[in-house]
């Protein structure tokens, strides 16, 4: 058999840099978050840069970021006549932003005679990891991608409509976090496990139906009950899914209500981002309109592709309708951008396509008010030595990949986030 530690060596130093490059390549919301002194972090001001990462002025707690937040302005000011009395003295207020950090992973195994095939050169070694290797990174960076639009649950969707029992088939809200394959839970928000550990095996786009293996254990109820991603080995009795578990994302970072890193927004007014039901399609105004409130709500710098858009293809392709007759102007057509991003453009902002990002929503984001806060980078789990562990009792070995980080803001009113747009329905 060949020596593992062999393999272990090239997966660490041939391997994690293109895996880290397959990470962070083709989303909006993970560009960026790359090495420092990558090609992203090279960019000239005028390209797009995605979302930073840097620790500069942010402190790890424990297993908690903390950044320091201004509250209030000193308001010690004004206009005085002649020898009166001058304002009393005053001065800013500050409060923390805090948020834990979550812990993402991706785990995939190798047979002891996938190892002994590959001892006789490089070239072979490559081989036999390639497959297991892009698949894992692949739905890593989904499921990643995924969890940076949700809500910190980890909720895929919503079940639509009730189903029983033995029921193989469950209506859903929206099945855009769906590829097939994916493992799921049905749980409540309060964390019960109502039923474990199922496949998906088939997915209808038109009348949002998945379709489960094996059959549901228990009732599922509409606007009680969603699937979460689960693993093989997860029960009612011991659950192992990601509930309650993952990162922030932009549906509980970009909103009007609620606490967001340990700061409410009815105690700091300021604390909320800009949003707007549309009810219809997306037009110039209502961009211009949402840009425009968030500068002045703000104070905002809106200039450049440090102020991006977010959308879905079926409002990018009908707000496209509406340029035809200005495609002779640059501003109307798709540009190519820094990452390869094609992007049409809008008072100079790039408006981006992203297929997990929710149905009916254009979320407008001030990329540089954003960070990622990071103890660790996607890296092989290997402080015991090894990047191949033993699978007790098995002719196998499990490589595990893994990321410590947290999506934040550090001013959350310089972004806002549009519902109720026409759109493609999935």
């Amino acid at each position: 058999m060949a020596d593992t530690s062999t393999f272990s060596a090239a997966m660490k130093t041939k391997f994690i840099g293109p895996i880290r490059d397959g990470l962070h390549s083709g989303k909006v919301l993970l560009f960026g978050t790359g090495p420092e002194g990558g090609d992203n972090t090279q960019a000239n001001p005028e390209d797009f840069k995605g979302i930073q990462r840097s620790a500069e002025g942010i402190d790890f707690v424990g297993n908690d970021f903390r950044i320091p937040l201004k509250a209030t302005r000193n308001q010690a000011v004004g206009f005085r006549s002649e020898n009166e009395t001058l304002p009393a003295p005053g001065n800013s207020t500050y409060t923390y932003l805090t948020e834990p950090l979550r812990y993402a992973y991706g785990l995939f195994n190798i047979t002891g005679q996938l190892l002994k095939a590959s001892e006789s050169n490089e070239g072979a070694f490559k081989q036999a990891f390639k497959q297991e290797m892009e698949d894992t990174v692949l739905t890593s960076k989904i499921d990643f991608n995924r969890a940076a639009f949700g809500d910190g649950t980890g909720s895929f969707t919503a079940v639509a409509t009730n189903a029983s029992s033995s029921d193989t088939t469950v209506v859903v809200s929206t099945t855009i976090n769906f590829r097939g394959g994916e493992i799921i839970d049905f749980t409540t928000s309060g964390g019960t496990v109502v039923s474990a550990a199922h496949t998906v095996t088939g997915i209808n786009r038109t009348t949002k139906t998945l379709t489960i293996s094996p059959a549901l254990a228990a009732n599922v109820t509409a606007g009680t009950h969603f699937p979460v991603r689960a693993s093989s080995d997860s029960t009612t009795s011991v659950p192992n899914n990601s509930l309650n578990k993952e990162i922030q994302g932009l549906q509980s970072i970009v909103a009007s209500s609620g606490a967001l890193h340990g700061v409410n927004p009815t105690t700091y007014a300021f604390w909320k981002s800009y949003q707007a039901a549309v009810g219809g399609g997306i037009t110039d105004t209502v961009l211009r309109n949402a840009v425009d409130g968030i500068g002045f709500e703000a104070g905002a710098d809106t200039s450049g592709n440090d102020f991006v858009m977010i959308t879905t293809r079926g409002i990018r392709a009908n707000y496209a309708a509406t340029l035809t007759s200005l495609k002779q102007f640059v501003n109307a057509e798709a540009q190519t951008l820094r990452g390869g991003f094609k992007a049409l453009i809008f008072d100079d902002h790039p408006i981006f396509v992203d297929d997990q990002c929710p149905v009916g929503n254009v979320f407008g984001l001030n990329l540089k008010d954003f960070f990622w806060a990071e103890l660790a980078d996607w890296d092989w789990m290997d402080q015991d030595g090894d990047v191949l562990k033993w699978e007790s009792r098995k002719d196998r070995y499990v490589a595990i990949l893994y990321k410590y980080c947290q999506l934040g803001v550090t001013r959350r009113n310089t972004h806002f986030r549009l519902t109720g747009v026409t759109d493609t329905d999935r």
